[in-house]
């Protein structure tokens, strides 16, 4: 349901999507995210069918995430999304309520409109939809800037089930690659925040490399195709 601008649907939280702790992890809530962005795109006109008949396909560009609790299992949840900006790109935020109306999780997106055969940006012209200036506690997500002196700490191939609709890599996995080193470096410790930027592609059979470097409660990544020198994404979490 839509009001003033702000799209919110109702979600449970299911024993498949959390962890040994019963508590959902980042990459349920940035499926939730995802969802709900979806869901409030379709709802305006601008999902991917839609966008297939542009000749166009949305991009996550950056993406910052705030957790102040980790949900439990069999918490009943509200997730609101709403557009603050939409040009040049759309500024997208996301918040996560309990039942008791407390903010539990909220993210900062940005994304980028692309032309669906040559990948290059491509903007709207024709958007006609409400904005909202509703406030969030999430940041505007920066620039990850690269570390120097981090160290190749991982590597794994890309395979069948990373990949998404558009046939790469789906936004969320990278996020799941990275909390799967974690834990060899900051023991069970969960992150309290994620900054992420999107910076290229990974497809079928490409090996990824990962770059990290701990700083205090700071856990630098950079991702790159092996043989390739550019990193496809730079991310910051705090634990």
């Amino acid at each position: 349901m839509e009001e003033n601008g702000i799209w919110t649907e109702s979600f449970r939280i299911h024993a498949y999507v959390v962890d040994k702790n019963r508590e959902a992890t980042i990459p349920t809530l940035c499926n939730l995210f995802q969802e709900v962005a979806n869901n409030h795109a379709f709802n305006r006109q601008y999902d991917y069918f839609s966008m297939q008949e542009r000749g166009m396909i949305w991009v996550l560009n950056r993406l910052n995430i705030k957790v102040l609790r980790y949900p439990k299992w069999q918490e009943t949840l509200r997730v609101s999304t709403w557009v603050s900006l939409f040009v040049p790109f759309p500024h997208r935020h996301l918040e996560i309520v309990d039942e008791q109306g407390e903010i539990v999780c909220c993210a900062y997106s940005l994304w980028f409109s692309l032309d669906s055969e040559t990948h290059r940006p491509k903007r709207i012209l024709d958007f006609d939809a409400p904005l909202s200036d509703k406030k969030t506690s999430c940041e505007f997500p920066q620039k990850v800037v690269y570390t120097e002196g981090v160290s190749l700490v991982s590597e794994r191939r890309v395979v069948c089930s990373d990949l998404d609709m558009l046939g790469h890599v789906n936004n969320v996995k990278y996020t799941e690659w990275m909390l799967d080193v974690l834990p060899e470096i900051v023991g069970d410790g969960k992150p309290n925040s994620l900054e992420i930027n999107y910076l290229g592609e990974a497809f079928i059979n490409d090996t990824i490399l990962f770059f990290m470097k701990k700083e205090a409660r700071k856990i630098h990544f950079a991702l790159r195709k092996k043989g390739e020198n550019t990193d496809i994404i730079r991310a910051c979490f705090e634990v």
